[in-house]
């Protein structure tokens, strides 16, 4: 379970991203607005050959390339989602930085759904929603960091980190 304290930072501002994880269940990620920098128009992908499934490419952001992941994908490793529109790419900062340089990385999140504005404060977040199992899918995937339950919705806390350092691999 997420520390009390990292709850607590879930600011009143949260972007949910609805998954594929399971058709029978609304699932959504959750990022804080501190996470979400800009939400961008769809916009040109440039494929990167070889890379992971998970990895659609790169985008041009301010003068830099960032890594477009597909959610989707990196939390259904076995099962291949071949829709290849999205209608929306998300500017994440992933909490991880440039071992090299301590610079701040940030990845873009390809959304095939618009991410829904919620207003869930940080006291709300740890009296309603509860621990819950994490579904196959993203267990695999080793990039929770949380997973909780609201009445019908799931909320998955994804840490991004090691995609973007390029120490994630597939299985």
């Amino acid at each position: 379970m997420a520390a009390k304290s990292e709850q607590l930072q879930i600011g009143s501002r949260s972007f949910l991203l609805p998954l594929a994880v399971d058709p029978a269940e609304n699932f959504v990620c959750l990022f804080t607005q501190n996470q979400v920098v800009e939400i961008l128009a769809p916009r040109f992908v440039q494929p990167i050959p070889g890379s992971p499934r998970h990895l659609k490419g790169v985008v041009l952001y301010r003068d830099g390339l960032l890594p477009v992941i597909d959610l989707d994908e990196l939390c259904n490793r076995h099962r291949p989602v071949r829709i290849k529109h999205y209608r929306q790419l998300a500017v994440i900062r992933t909490g991880a930085v440039d071992p090299k340089t301590g610079v701040p990385l940030k990845a873009v999140v390809a959304a095939r759904e618009r991410m829904q504005l919620a207003r869930i404060s940080g006291k709300e977040f740890a009296e309603t929603f509860k621990q819950r199992d994490v579904p196959p899918g993203l267990s695999e995937s080793g990039l929770v960091r949380g997973c909780f339950r609201r009445e019908e919705d799931s909320v998955a806390l994804l840490d991004l980190g090691p995609v973007v350092r390029g120490e994630y691999g597939p299985a």
